[in-house]
């Protein structure tokens, strides 16, 4: 029985039909191992078939980019595009970066250009790169056109770099402050920053001279402990390690694995700092390598 007390679980409203809620079998998602329930599926191919996109996206909308992955893998090949039609902006492209090449492929082919771009435009730069090698040139280019300026040139510098280098790699969207900065400066600007213009995720502030070259960085909980006077000079630290843009992925998970980082700053030739790379982005990088093959 559905306990009053607790939020129902997605789609279990959906399932109990016309049964009272309180005589409705609850429906987790996934089961007691972790995998997609069959039941789930079903209710997901249901709303699809009806059209209905209300149900479907209170059904997938919640879901976790791997667990929509599943989903998506777990669907009948007709379904698939169809969901992603039917979610509309509620769809989180990131997680088609989570299926094999050849099944985005598939899914691709159903999908105007503009529906891709807008996709692509919530996701950070090195997942957009993911789905942008998918393409031809031609097709590069078109999608690419009908992105905003600011993300259209920052996917063109990424697919600039070698395949496979950390440029391929990296995110681009960063926080960054200069040297004079207060910590109680940086923690205004974090506070009022639009949420587009920072990471999804972050946990360091990277220190940069008016050149825009790499000085340090201060990790968020030396920033919260710091006097709000201290400027971020005199807390970062001025030994972080770093790439260039063009190293080989192999050489920066060997950086990664033997100085066992969470993160790298990725810096060009002149040591002006262009991106980071995240212990997750090395994980991806390497499953979706391995998709490929």
């Amino acid at each position: 029985m559905t306990d009053p007390e607790r939020a129902p679980y997605p789609g279990e409203t959906l399932l109990a039909g016309p049964e009272k809620p309180e005589e409705a079998d609850i429906l987790p998602v996934n089961d007691e191992e972790g995998r997609i329930r069959p039941q789930f599926v079903t209710a997901v191919e249901a709303a699809i078939t009806n059209n209905d996109a209300a149900s479907l996206r209170e059904l997938a909308a919640p879901l976790h980019e791997a667990d929509l992955a599943t989903l998506i893998e777990a669907l009948p090949q007709e379904f698939r595009p169809k969901l992603v039609e039917l979610m509309g902006p509620d769809f989180d492209f990131a997680a088609l970066t989570e299926l094999d090449v050849n099944l985005r492929d598939e899914i691709f082919q159903e999908m105007s250009t503009r529906t891709v771009a807008e996709g692509m435009r919530e996701l950070e730069t090195d997942d957009a790169v993911i789905l942008l090698e998918d393409f031809d040139k031609d097709e590069q280019a078109e999608i690419l056109q009908a992105l905003p300026a600011v993300d259209r040139a920052a996917l063109q510098r990424s697919l600039e770099y070698a395949d496979g280098s950390a440029g391929r790699l990296m995110q681009t969207t960063l926080v960054i402050a200069p040297p004079f900065w207060t910590a109680a400066q940086m923690i205004d600007f974090l506070r009022d920053a639009d949420a587009e213009a920072l990471p999804e995720s972050f946990f360091e502030v990277f220190i940069v001279d008016p050149a825009h070259r790499l000085l340090g960085n201060v990790f968020l909980d030396g920033v919260l402990r710091a006097r709000g006077s201290q400027r971020l000079g005199d807390i970062m630290q001025t030994d972080r390690r770093c790439v260039l843009v063009s190293e080989d992925r192999e050489e920066v998970a060997r950086i990664f694995q033997r100085y066992n980082l969470v993160s790298v700053p990725v810096v060009d030739e002149a040591q002006r700092l262009v991106g980071v790379i995240t212990i997750d982005d090395m994980s991806m990088s390497f499953a979706k390598r391995r998709m490929k093959i």
